[in-house]
């Protein structure tokens, strides 16, 4: 006896029927009702969500003897052929085999002809994304404008494949992935029908791996009972798949969650001894991991987001109470980045277990508003100690407090408080109002342990945003009112490429200059000079090259502002009737120009 497979036995015959896709029920119901229905309609969704079938359906309610009808009766000579596929008035075409020019020639054709007995004559066309060009071109009028009684479906699993030209003749219906709790309570419904017991736990693992698809899910299904016979669990379904059940990755989570590396190895060696493929298992612990974030995050609401049973959700949100978010975030994080390499890895096992271990050893997540209130609190218990420190502040760099942090990398930013305007002396000036010696700048560092970078808004506010018109009067009182020539030319090569409140950030045009600006007490000083020139506290942040300071720093600029006049004085000189007349005097023409500028600067350099 042939065996008919349950994705085809329990195909829906109706509207009714139809899983998950409720909104595309009463559009139907409603387009049949107010006939209203359209010439051509376009099914598109994931596979195994109910595109095909309701097709038969539409084809049903439009041929039924008592319709139209959104409930045909199932028992005419029209729902019956339908429902086998052996109705003369309704046309299946699979665009994947019949994708041609010649095969829309044929359609074409037939739609000429009036139906042969139903009322109407239908074209469902699967996979109609797989059309060639020509052939939906050719498709392009019979779609607009097909004759009395004629009505098209289009199913399509890649919408974006057709044609806009297709896509804009037709009413489209988007079928979205069944949940899991709907792919679940028609298992349940099928294998009651079946006369098979399978658990909850069971019937969940198979509706996740039919992922949104009810035809997959009915294709596990018949696999596991072919398996295991009439009585079936959770453990022996996950045997089969080749899957982690529920229980195996709870456990490795837990221990992920709880630090604890032993239970987290033990967990994972016990799946691989088990079977089981590490690479699904992956995928499902990056599952799992995102679920528990959701579930703390979104609380009782969470049932909405999660494919989980009521019972699971329960105790998901038992093991993640007390655990913060932000260590939830990083789990989902790594998991998804282990689940990436292992799919790609020659010892997914080996890959598994670094990244458990990296897990386990983690440092805990601290959020930034609990360290700012810790913060606050030493500042207050420190209060104190402020005056004595900024005293010593004062004894080894003047005025000016520094908190510099140690370059990292050669690419990293490196970050230099800028003086104060407060206390003797104005910016980076000692008491006599003398510029502070680099030597003196460069020992920032050995106060940095001292809390004077908490100090340092308290001694002078915060510094102004700062834009690249203001680098020509920072680099000026740098050479003027500090006397620091030097300093001030590293200003002609950078542009600022952020600011805030009395932060900077500048890159600079080239290697060079880059790495002179790096070298210590370099920033410092340039603080100091931002402090001088327009007030207030300032970081001045060094940020590497950039290609916008080779073309708008401030020697760039100058650099084109040269060439223009060079240009323009070589453009006045070929036109001069002088020039001319000499060159025509002695038959030749005006080669190259050098202007006065050229020359004088040729001679100071013999």
């Amino acid at each position: 006896m042939s065996y008919v497979v349950l994705a085809r036995k329990y195909r829906p015959k109706d509207l009714e029927a139809l899983v998950g896709q409720s909104h595309v029920e009463r559009a139907l119901r409603n387009a049949i009702k107010m006939d209203r229905v359209a010439h051509a309609l376009l099914f598109c969704g994931a596979r195994g969500t109910g595109k095909t079938s309701t097709a038969r359906i539409m084809a049903r309610m439009l041929n039924c003897v008592q319709g139209p009808t959104a409930t045909p009766c199932g028992v005419c000579a029209a729902c019956v052929e339908i429902a086998t596929g052996t109705s003369i008035d309704v046309h299946e075409l699979d665009a994947a085999s019949n994708r041609g020019i010649n095969e829309i020639r044929e359609l074409r054709e037939g739609v000429g002809y009036a139906p042969a007995r139903d009322r109407n004559k239908i074209y469902i066309i699967d996979e109609a994304h797989m059309l060639t060009t020509d052939a939906a071109n050719a498709f392009l009028k019979t779609l607009e404008e097909p004759p009395d009684r004629v009505f098209f479906i289009l199913a399509t699993t890649d919408p974006q494949r057709l044609p806009i030209t297709i896509r804009s003749r037709c009413q489209r219906y988007d079928f979205r992935r069944i949940r899991g709790t709907e792919i679940v309570g028609q298992l349940r419904m099928i294998c009651a029908a079946e006369g098979v017991e399978i658990d909850d736990e069971a019937l969940w693992l198979v509706a996740r791996e039919g992922d949104g698809s009810m035809r997959d899910a009915l294709s596990v299904l018949d696999q596991v009972i072919a398996f295991g016979g009439e009585r079936q669990g959770g453990p022996e379904v996950a045997a089969l798949l080749g899957v982690a059940d529920r229980n195996r990755t709870a456990q490795l989570v837990e221990a992920l969650i709880t630090r604890d590396a032993p239970s987290a190895l033990a967990a994972l060696a016990a799946a691989h001894h088990h079977g089981i493929d590490l690479r699904t298992f992956a995928r499902t612990l990056a599952l799992e991991a995102r679920d528990l974030l959701v579930i703390r995050l979104a609380g009782t609401s969470s049932r909405d987001l999660v494919d989980r049973s009521e019972s699971e959700v329960e105790a998901a949100a038992e093991l993640v109470r007390e655990v913060p978010t932000g260590e939830l975030e990083r789990l989902a994080h790594v998991m998804l980045e282990l689940a990436e390499q292992v799919a790609r890895a020659r010892h997914p096992r080996l890959v598994l277990e670094l990244g458990a271990v990296r897990l386990c050893r983690a440092a805990p997540m601290v959020d930034v508003a609990e360290l700012g209130a810790r913060v606050e609190g030493l500042l207050r218990g420190a209060g104190a100690l402020v005056p004595q420190l900024r005293a010593s502040a004062a004894r080894l760099v003047g005025p000016t407090e520094i908190a510099a942090q140690p370059d990292r990398s050669a690419g990293r930013a490196r970050e230099v408080r800028s003086p104060s305007t407060r206390g003797t002396g104005a910016g980076g000036d000692k008491g006599d109002g003398e510029p502070a010696p680099a030597a003196a700048i460069a020992t920032a560092p050995t106060i940095a342990t001292a809390p004077t970078v908490a100090t340092a808004p308290a001694i002078a506010p915060r510094g102004r945003t700062l834009r690249d018109e203001d680098l020509a009067s920072w680099q000026q009182v740098i050479a003027e009112a500090l006397g620091d020539r030097l300093l001030a030319a590293h200003l002609d090569h950078a542009v600022i490429i952020s600011s805030g409140l009395g932060r900077v950030e500048l890159a600079f045009a080239n290697a060079f200059h880059a790495d002179q600006a790096g070298k210590p007490g370099v920033l410092a000083a340039l603080a100091a000079g931002a402090s001088r020139a327009f007030g207030g506290s300032y970081v001045v942040v060094h940020g590497g090259e950039h290609e916008r300071a080779r073309t708008e720093s401030i020697a760039a600029r100058s650099r084109a502002a040269t060439a223009a006049s060079h240009e323009a004085q070589t453009a006045s000189l070929r036109r001069d009737p002088a020039v001319l007349a000499v060159a025509r005097a002695f038959d030749g023409v005006v080669g190259r120009v050098t202007t006065e500028e050229e020359m004088r600067a040729a001679a100071e350099g013999n």
